[in-house]
Protein backbone atom coordinates (compact mmCIF):
# COMPACT_ATOMS: atom_id res chain seq x y z
CA UNK A 1 0.00 0.00 0.00
CA UNK A 2 1.16 3.16 -1.21
CA UNK A 3 2.01 5.93 2.14
CA UNK A 4 -0.55 8.68 2.27
CA UNK A 5 1.06 11.81 0.79
CA UNK A 6 1.71 15.05 3.32
CA UNK A 7 -1.24 17.48 3.39
CA UNK A 8 -1.06 21.25 4.02
CA UNK A 9 -4.38 21.49 6.36
CA UNK A 10 -5.78 25.12 7.33
CA UNK A 11 -7.90 25.13 10.09
CA UNK A 12 -9.98 28.42 10.65
CA UNK A 13 -9.52 29.64 14.30
CA UNK A 14 -10.92 32.47 13.97
CA UNK A 15 -13.88 32.78 16.41
CA UNK A 16 -11.90 32.10 19.39
CA UNK A 17 -11.62 35.34 20.71
CA UNK A 18 -15.30 35.15 21.70
CA UNK A 19 -16.08 33.58 25.26
CA UNK A 20 -15.15 29.31 25.23
CA UNK A 21 -18.83 28.22 24.98
CA UNK A 22 -20.44 26.10 22.31
CA UNK A 23 -19.51 25.52 18.99
CA UNK A 24 -16.07 27.31 20.31
CA UNK A 25 -15.14 24.61 22.64
CA UNK A 26 -15.50 22.26 20.04
CA UNK A 27 -12.99 23.97 17.38
CA UNK A 28 -10.25 24.58 20.39
CA UNK A 29 -10.56 20.84 21.57
CA UNK A 30 -10.81 19.50 18.25
CA UNK A 31 -7.64 21.00 16.74
CA UNK A 32 -5.51 20.48 19.84
CA UNK A 33 -6.36 16.63 19.93
CA UNK A 34 -5.19 16.96 15.83
CA UNK A 35 -2.09 18.56 16.06
CA UNK A 36 -1.57 15.68 19.27
CA UNK A 37 -2.13 12.87 17.34
CA UNK A 38 -0.96 14.19 13.50
CA UNK A 39 2.81 15.03 13.35
CA UNK A 40 2.64 14.12 9.62
CA UNK A 41 0.86 16.82 7.83
CA UNK A 42 1.56 20.67 8.37
CA UNK A 43 -1.19 22.86 9.99
CA UNK A 44 -1.75 26.82 9.50
CA UNK A 45 -4.28 27.72 12.34
CA UNK A 46 -5.76 31.32 11.75
CA UNK A 47 -6.71 33.39 14.71
CA UNK A 48 -8.39 37.19 14.76
CA UNK A 49 -6.26 39.59 16.36
CA UNK A 50 -4.00 37.37 17.71
CA UNK A 51 -2.86 33.98 18.54
CA UNK A 52 -5.02 31.97 21.32
CA UNK A 53 -3.42 31.54 24.50
CA UNK A 54 -4.32 27.83 23.81
CA UNK A 55 -2.10 27.96 20.44
CA UNK A 56 0.94 30.09 21.71
CA UNK A 57 3.16 26.98 22.12
CA UNK A 58 2.94 25.03 19.00
CA UNK A 59 4.54 21.97 17.20
CA UNK A 60 7.15 22.34 14.89
CA UNK A 61 4.28 20.99 11.83
CA UNK A 62 1.82 23.84 12.83
CA UNK A 63 1.68 27.56 12.75
CA UNK A 64 -0.20 30.67 12.64
CA UNK A 65 -1.78 33.01 10.77
CA UNK A 66 -3.22 36.62 11.81
CA UNK A 67 -6.10 38.17 10.27
CA UNK A 68 -5.98 41.33 11.30
CA UNK A 69 -9.60 42.33 12.52
CA UNK A 70 -12.21 40.19 14.34
CA UNK A 71 -15.67 41.46 12.58
CA UNK A 72 -16.84 38.20 11.33
CA UNK A 73 -18.09 39.30 8.05
CA UNK A 74 -14.79 41.32 7.13
CA UNK A 75 -12.55 38.79 8.87
CA UNK A 76 -14.14 35.84 7.55
CA UNK A 77 -15.33 36.36 3.99
CA UNK A 78 -13.01 38.93 2.79
CA UNK A 79 -9.36 38.52 4.58
CA UNK A 80 -9.92 34.87 5.22
CA UNK A 81 -11.42 34.72 1.83
CA UNK A 82 -7.74 36.00 0.43
CA UNK A 83 -5.87 34.01 2.56
CA UNK A 84 -6.98 30.84 1.15
CA UNK A 85 -6.35 31.47 -2.02
CA UNK A 86 -2.98 32.77 -1.44
CA UNK A 87 -1.87 30.07 0.38
CA UNK A 88 -1.25 26.99 -1.12
CA UNK A 89 -3.09 24.83 1.19
CA UNK A 90 -4.84 21.21 -0.48
CA UNK A 91 -7.84 22.11 1.90
CA UNK A 92 -8.94 24.29 4.88
CA UNK A 93 -11.83 23.21 7.42
CA UNK A 94 -14.29 25.81 9.00
CA UNK A 95 -14.77 24.00 12.02
CA UNK A 96 -17.28 26.92 13.48
CA UNK A 97 -19.00 29.80 11.49
CA UNK A 98 -19.79 29.73 7.53
CA UNK A 99 -16.65 29.71 4.87
CA UNK A 100 -15.99 32.85 2.93
CA UNK A 101 -17.42 32.45 -0.57
CA UNK A 102 -14.23 33.92 -2.21
CA UNK A 103 -12.53 30.82 -1.27
CA UNK A 104 -11.39 28.60 -3.92
CA UNK A 105 -9.68 26.55 -2.26
CA UNK A 106 -10.76 22.96 -1.46
CA UNK A 107 -12.97 22.96 2.08
CA UNK A 108 -14.93 21.25 4.61
CA UNK A 109 -17.66 23.37 7.02
CA UNK A 110 -18.39 21.70 10.43
CA UNK A 111 -22.00 22.76 10.37
CA UNK A 112 -23.16 21.56 13.83
CA UNK A 113 -27.04 22.10 13.34
CA UNK A 114 -29.65 23.47 10.69
CA UNK A 115 -31.47 25.65 13.48
CA UNK A 116 -31.38 28.56 10.86
CA UNK A 117 -33.37 26.94 8.74
CA UNK A 118 -35.70 24.98 11.19
CA UNK A 119 -35.83 27.62 14.24
CA UNK A 120 -34.72 30.84 12.70
CA UNK A 121 -36.80 33.05 15.07
CA UNK A 122 -34.91 31.70 18.15
CA UNK A 123 -31.84 33.24 16.41
CA UNK A 124 -31.09 37.25 16.02
CA UNK A 125 -31.82 38.99 12.37
CA UNK A 126 -28.35 39.07 11.43
CA UNK A 127 -27.01 35.57 12.55
CA UNK A 128 -30.25 34.10 10.70
CA UNK A 129 -29.52 35.60 7.51
CA UNK A 130 -25.90 35.11 7.77
CA UNK A 131 -25.72 31.27 7.86
CA UNK A 132 -29.23 30.97 6.07
CA UNK A 133 -28.02 33.14 2.96
CA UNK A 134 -24.03 33.28 3.17
CA UNK A 135 -24.40 29.33 4.88
CA UNK A 136 -26.42 27.95 2.22
CA UNK A 137 -24.46 28.78 -0.46
CA UNK A 138 -21.26 27.73 1.19
CA UNK A 139 -22.84 24.81 2.08
CA UNK A 140 -23.14 23.83 -1.88
CA UNK A 141 -19.80 24.21 -2.55
CA UNK A 142 -17.98 22.63 0.06
CA UNK A 143 -16.53 19.50 -0.44
CA UNK A 144 -17.85 18.06 2.41
CA UNK A 145 -20.34 19.26 5.67
CA UNK A 146 -19.36 17.45 8.51
CA UNK A 147 -21.89 17.51 11.73
CA UNK A 148 -22.43 16.12 15.57
CA UNK A 149 -25.14 13.58 15.11
CA UNK A 150 -27.37 11.25 12.81
CA UNK A 151 -30.52 13.53 13.71
CA UNK A 152 -28.24 16.49 13.10
CA UNK A 153 -27.25 15.14 9.26
CA UNK A 154 -31.07 14.25 8.47
CA UNK A 155 -31.74 18.00 9.40
CA UNK A 156 -29.67 19.79 7.37
CA UNK A 157 -29.55 17.32 4.20
CA UNK A 158 -33.41 17.75 4.47
CA UNK A 159 -33.55 21.79 4.93
CA UNK A 160 -30.31 22.49 2.58
CA UNK A 161 -31.71 19.91 -0.17
CA UNK A 162 -28.08 17.77 -0.15
CA UNK A 163 -27.30 13.98 -1.08
CA UNK A 164 -26.94 11.72 2.27
CA UNK A 165 -23.52 11.27 1.00
CA UNK A 166 -22.11 14.79 1.66
CA UNK A 167 -22.85 15.18 4.95
CA UNK A 168 -20.61 13.21 7.22
CA UNK A 169 -21.08 12.44 10.80
CA UNK A 170 -18.40 13.05 13.41
CA UNK A 171 -19.44 12.57 17.01
CA UNK A 172 -17.70 15.52 19.66
CA UNK A 173 -15.63 14.70 22.49
CA UNK A 174 -16.49 15.43 26.41
CA UNK A 175 -12.97 16.62 27.90
CA UNK A 176 -11.31 14.34 30.59
CA UNK A 177 -11.37 17.07 32.83
CA UNK A 178 -15.04 16.63 33.64
CA UNK A 179 -15.35 13.97 36.64
CA UNK A 180 -16.92 14.00 39.75
CA UNK A 181 -15.11 16.59 42.54
CA UNK A 182 -15.20 15.28 45.89
CA UNK A 183 -13.14 17.73 47.40
CA UNK A 184 -15.27 19.42 50.11
CA UNK A 185 -12.68 22.74 50.40
CA UNK A 186 -12.89 22.77 46.28
CA UNK A 187 -16.83 22.29 46.37
CA UNK A 188 -17.12 24.84 49.41
CA UNK A 189 -15.36 27.58 48.11
CA UNK A 190 -17.53 27.68 44.50
CA UNK A 191 -20.96 27.25 46.50
CA UNK A 192 -19.94 30.30 48.49
CA UNK A 193 -18.05 32.49 45.36
CA UNK A 194 -21.75 31.95 43.27
CA UNK A 195 -23.94 31.30 45.95
CA UNK A 196 -25.97 29.00 44.79
CA UNK A 197 -28.50 27.20 47.34
CA UNK A 198 -27.93 24.07 49.46
CA UNK A 199 -29.43 21.45 46.46
CA UNK A 200 -30.10 22.32 43.23
CA UNK A 201 -31.59 21.97 39.96
CA UNK A 202 -28.83 22.81 37.53
CA UNK A 203 -28.97 24.51 33.81
CA UNK A 204 -26.05 25.31 31.32
CA UNK A 205 -26.27 27.19 28.68
CA UNK A 206 -26.76 30.54 26.71
CA UNK A 207 -29.47 32.63 27.72
CA UNK A 208 -31.51 32.49 24.42
CA UNK A 209 -35.28 31.47 23.05
CA UNK A 210 -33.75 28.35 21.32
CA UNK A 211 -32.59 27.05 25.03
CA UNK A 212 -36.63 27.31 26.19
CA UNK A 213 -35.33 28.59 29.63
CA UNK A 214 -38.42 30.23 30.62
CA UNK A 215 -40.35 27.41 30.19
CA UNK A 216 -38.14 25.85 33.14
CA UNK A 217 -38.41 28.96 34.91
CA UNK A 218 -42.25 28.80 35.00
CA UNK A 219 -42.39 25.30 36.07
CA UNK A 220 -40.11 25.95 38.45
CA UNK A 221 -42.29 28.80 39.71
CA UNK A 222 -44.98 26.79 39.80
CA UNK A 223 -43.32 23.93 41.81
CA UNK A 224 -42.04 26.18 44.40
CA UNK A 225 -45.89 27.70 44.83
CA UNK A 226 -47.08 24.08 45.45
CA UNK A 227 -44.22 23.55 47.83
CA UNK A 228 -43.17 20.30 45.42
CA UNK A 229 -39.71 21.05 45.51
CA UNK A 230 -37.03 22.24 48.02
CA UNK A 231 -34.63 22.75 45.48
CA UNK A 232 -32.99 25.84 44.08
CA UNK A 233 -32.58 26.88 40.72
CA UNK A 234 -28.77 27.63 39.01
CA UNK A 235 -28.89 28.57 35.32
CA UNK A 236 -25.21 29.05 34.67
CA UNK A 237 -24.36 31.07 30.96
CA UNK A 238 -23.80 34.24 28.75
CA UNK A 239 -26.76 36.29 28.45
CA UNK A 240 -27.70 35.83 24.21
CA UNK A 241 -30.29 37.32 22.54
CA UNK A 242 -33.64 37.74 23.58
CA UNK A 243 -33.22 36.64 27.05
CA UNK A 244 -35.37 39.55 28.92
CA UNK A 245 -38.17 37.52 29.44
CA UNK A 246 -36.39 34.71 31.71
CA UNK A 247 -34.25 37.62 33.75
CA UNK A 248 -37.47 39.38 34.53
CA UNK A 249 -39.16 35.49 35.64
CA UNK A 250 -35.97 34.94 37.16
CA UNK A 251 -36.66 37.68 39.99
CA UNK A 252 -38.13 36.83 42.68
CA UNK A 253 -37.55 36.95 46.78
CA UNK A 254 -39.22 34.02 47.77
CA UNK A 255 -37.27 31.53 45.41
CA UNK A 256 -33.82 30.55 44.89
CA UNK A 257 -32.95 31.70 41.63
CA UNK A 258 -29.57 32.34 40.53
CA UNK A 259 -28.13 33.56 37.31
CA UNK A 260 -24.10 33.15 37.48
CA UNK A 261 -23.45 34.38 33.88
CA UNK A 262 -20.56 32.54 31.89
CA UNK A 263 -18.56 30.34 34.79
CA UNK A 264 -14.69 29.15 33.86
CA UNK A 265 -14.37 26.11 33.13
CA UNK A 266 -13.23 24.52 36.98
CA UNK A 267 -16.06 26.21 38.48
CA UNK A 268 -18.49 24.76 36.22
CA UNK A 269 -17.06 21.21 36.75
CA UNK A 270 -17.19 21.91 40.56
CA UNK A 271 -21.31 23.38 39.65
CA UNK A 272 -21.89 20.00 37.86
CA UNK A 273 -20.24 17.96 41.07
CA UNK A 274 -23.13 19.93 43.55
CA UNK A 275 -25.97 19.75 41.77
CA UNK A 276 -28.37 17.30 42.25
CA UNK A 277 -29.83 17.11 39.03
CA UNK A 278 -29.24 19.06 35.52
CA UNK A 279 -32.17 20.26 33.09
CA UNK A 280 -31.46 20.93 29.97
CA UNK A 281 -35.14 21.93 28.01
CA UNK A 282 -33.86 22.66 24.80
CA UNK A 283 -36.32 22.96 21.89
CA UNK A 284 -33.39 21.77 19.73
CA UNK A 285 -29.97 21.00 19.87
CA UNK A 286 -27.73 19.88 17.08
CA UNK A 287 -25.34 17.84 20.00
CA UNK A 288 -25.23 19.96 23.66
CA UNK A 289 -22.18 19.77 25.33
CA UNK A 290 -23.64 20.35 29.10
CA UNK A 291 -25.58 17.12 29.47
CA UNK A 292 -22.05 14.95 28.53
CA UNK A 293 -20.61 17.21 31.16
CA UNK A 294 -23.01 16.81 33.52
CA UNK A 295 -23.15 12.79 33.22
CA UNK A 296 -19.17 12.85 33.24
CA UNK A 297 -19.13 14.14 36.89
CA UNK A 298 -22.16 11.81 38.17
CA UNK A 299 -25.08 14.56 37.57
CA UNK A 300 -28.37 12.45 37.48
CA UNK A 301 -29.54 14.49 33.65
CA UNK A 302 -32.97 15.81 32.33
CA UNK A 303 -33.36 16.73 28.67
CA UNK A 304 -35.99 17.52 25.99
CA UNK A 305 -36.61 14.76 23.59
CA UNK A 306 -36.06 16.84 20.55
CA UNK A 307 -33.32 17.43 18.10
CA UNK A 308 -29.92 15.16 18.71
CA UNK A 309 -30.19 15.04 22.72
CA UNK A 310 -31.99 11.15 22.87
CA UNK A 311 -29.36 10.42 20.69
CA UNK A 312 -26.43 11.91 22.67
CA UNK A 313 -27.83 10.69 26.22
CA UNK A 314 -28.54 7.02 25.28
CA UNK A 315 -30.78 5.05 27.89
CA UNK A 316 -28.36 7.57 30.54
CA UNK A 317 -31.09 10.16 31.08
CA UNK A 318 -34.76 10.84 31.76
CA UNK A 319 -36.49 12.71 28.62
CA UNK A 320 -39.13 15.31 28.67
CA UNK A 321 -41.06 17.06 26.28
CA UNK A 322 -39.97 20.80 26.01
CA UNK A 323 -43.16 22.43 25.41
CA UNK A 324 -44.80 20.82 28.00
CA UNK A 325 -44.45 22.37 31.82
CA UNK A 326 -46.07 19.12 33.55
CA UNK A 327 -43.93 16.89 31.76
CA UNK A 328 -40.67 19.30 32.90
CA UNK A 329 -42.05 19.14 36.41
CA UNK A 330 -42.75 15.49 36.36
CA UNK A 331 -39.39 14.86 35.97
CA UNK A 332 -38.14 17.32 38.13
CA UNK A 333 -40.34 15.47 40.93
CA UNK A 334 -39.36 11.85 40.02
CA UNK A 335 -35.43 12.90 40.24
CA UNK A 336 -35.99 14.61 43.68
CA UNK A 337 -37.59 12.10 45.62
CA UNK A 338 -36.18 8.78 44.56
CA UNK A 339 -32.15 8.45 45.44
CA UNK A 340 -31.74 5.25 44.05
CA UNK A 341 -33.14 6.72 40.61
CA UNK A 342 -30.38 9.62 41.19
CA UNK A 343 -27.35 7.01 41.96
CA UNK A 344 -28.84 4.91 39.04
CA UNK A 345 -28.71 8.03 36.49
CA UNK A 346 -25.04 9.12 37.42
CA UNK A 347 -23.12 5.26 37.21
CA UNK A 348 -25.38 5.03 33.53
CA UNK A 349 -24.24 9.09 33.06
CA UNK A 350 -20.73 8.19 33.85
CA UNK A 351 -20.78 4.93 31.36
CA UNK A 352 -22.51 6.42 28.73
CA UNK A 353 -19.65 9.84 28.71
CA UNK A 354 -16.93 7.19 27.98
CA UNK A 355 -18.16 6.56 24.65
CA UNK A 356 -17.22 10.44 23.39
CA UNK A 357 -13.90 10.92 22.92
CA UNK A 358 -11.79 14.17 21.97
CA UNK A 359 -8.97 11.57 20.19
CA UNK A 360 -11.84 9.30 17.79
CA UNK A 361 -12.99 13.12 16.74
CA UNK A 362 -9.90 14.03 15.76
CA UNK A 363 -8.87 10.69 13.93
CA UNK A 364 -12.28 10.56 11.63
CA UNK A 365 -11.65 14.07 10.72
CA UNK A 366 -8.35 13.01 9.78
CA UNK A 367 -9.94 10.21 7.68
CA UNK A 368 -12.30 13.21 5.91
CA UNK A 369 -9.32 15.52 5.09
CA UNK A 370 -7.30 12.59 3.21
CA UNK A 371 -10.64 11.92 1.74
CA UNK A 372 -11.00 15.32 0.62
CA UNK A 373 -7.57 15.76 -0.76
CA UNK A 374 -7.73 12.14 -2.32
CA UNK A 375 -10.64 13.83 -5.37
Amino acid sequence: MSAKRKLRIGIDLTGLWREATGIFVAASKLTRELLRIDTDNSYTLFFSGDVHADFRDLPPNAHASLVPIREEFFAKQLFMGALCNVLRLDLIHFPAFPPPLLCWRPFIWTLHDATPWLYPKTMDLKGRYYFRWIGSRAAKRSRLLVTDSEDAKQKITNALALPAHKVRVVRLGVDSTFKRIVDMEVLASVRARYRVPEKFILVVGTREPRKNLPALVQAYHKMRKANETKLGLVIVGRTGWNSQTLEDDSRSENEQIVLTGFVPHSDLVALYSLAEVFVLPSLYEGFGFPPLEAMACGCPVIVSDRGSLPEVVGNAAILIDPESQDSIMAAIRTVEGNEQLREDLATRGMERAKGFSWKEAAARTLALYYEVAAH
